[in-house]
């Protein structure tokens, strides 16, 4: 892969969050390493997003463009990158916020190790609930840093389940996206999808540093999707990504598919029993139907209504608490 020292393309997707990415657009343009373009894609809001962006597009090197009909997501981020020419491509969600030194540091990366197609960041959480809000640096998985490709994906995929990667932290090379292709609306955790077949093809690294302001508050994405869903997606992406990788090796194929189910099942399980802790009934069935139904097994449907019964017995009479902020939009 050749080095490049080039240019820029921030890439930003937005429905319906005219003040945050208002704030996401400024913190890109606060770069100690500016992006030479911003491209935001208005996935058709229909609050004052539309207004925001007109301002905004009066500012030096940010396009603000509008879809003709809503995407749910992917096909917002796709069209934005494919009109981005930067030799470099970031993403960052409307709700997130880049360190200042973010691009800086990630494409210094890329520019001194050619090896390497893209990279990703660890985040600080940017807590907000009713009259409350706080910021957490979430530790660091590395003071090194941590390679994945092809080799130890299923691995780390494994490790990391609870944060492989964060998306507004990604930034690749233009070939990386290229040869990748485009996020795959079939899925709601298109990112996921994405990050798999990317590392399959290219190098990725996490830099031991913060590159985002993760913004963590009731309107999150994950929360509006349901973990249920989400849970079902990852298991499906990895347990295909396995079938891929190992095509020609079936006992290591074989090995590592249990290993991947074990660890899904075990973190399903143990999110069950903080849902009951917490009196969340409708989520803890979701845990439960995830361990028969979405982690390779097909459970008779007695097994699954007994489960259901006993788990909202558990909760009966209890109002569901919300313990820790940022738990409350994590996958489970």
């Amino acid at each position: 892969m050749t080095q490049k020292t080039g240019s820029i393309s921030a890439v930003i997707a937005t429905y319906n969050r005219a003040a945050m990415v208002k704030q996401t657009v400024e913190a890109a343009l606060a770069q100690t390493r500016p992006p030479s373009e911003i491209v935001v894609m208005d996935d058709c809001s229909t609050d004052a997003t539309p207004d925001v962006l007109r301002e905004l597009s009066g500012l030096a090197g940010v396009r603000a463009l509008r879809r003709a009909a809503n995407s749910g997501g992917s096909g917002s981020w796709n069209e934005a990158a494919a009109t981005a020419s930067g030799d470099y491509i970031a993403f960052c969600a409307d709700d997130d916020r880049w360190l200042p030194d973010h691009l800086e540091a990630s494409v210094r990366y890329l520019e001194q190790h050619p090896e390497a197609g893209f990279v990703h960041s660890g985040f600080v959480d940017v807590v907000e609930k009713p009259g409350y809000e706080s910021v957490e640096p979430r530790k660091l998985r590395s003071s090194e840093p941590l390679e994945i490709s092809c080799d130890n994906l299923i691995r780390y995929m494994a490790r990391y389940y609870d944060w492989p990667f964060h998306f507004s932290t990604l930034v690749l090379r233009r070939e990386v996206w290229q040869q990748t292709g485009e996020l795959n609306g079939v899925y709601q955790l298109a990112d996921t999808d994405w990050f798999v077949r990317a590392v399959e093809r290219f190098h990725a690294v996490l830099l031991p540093r913060h590159g985002v302001y993760n913004r963590r508050h009731p309107g999150n994405w994950s929360n509006r999707v349901g973990s249920a869903r989400m849970q079902a997606e990852i298991f499906e992406i990895v347990d295909e990504a396995i079938e891929r990788l190992l095509l020609d090796q079936p006992l290591h194929r074989t090995a590592w598919r249990a290993i991947w189910r074990a660890n899904v099942r075990a973190r399903l399980s143990l999110t069950l029993w903080q849902r009951l802790k917490t009196g969340h009934a409708d989520a803890a069935c979701a845990a439960w139907h995830g361990i028969l139904q979405n982690t390779g097994r097909n459970s008779p449907p007695w097994a699954e209504h007994a489960g259901e019964k006993l788990w909202r017995w558990c909760c009966r009479g209890r109002v569901a608490e919300v313990r820790d902020a940022r738990r409350s939009v994590s996958p489970l």
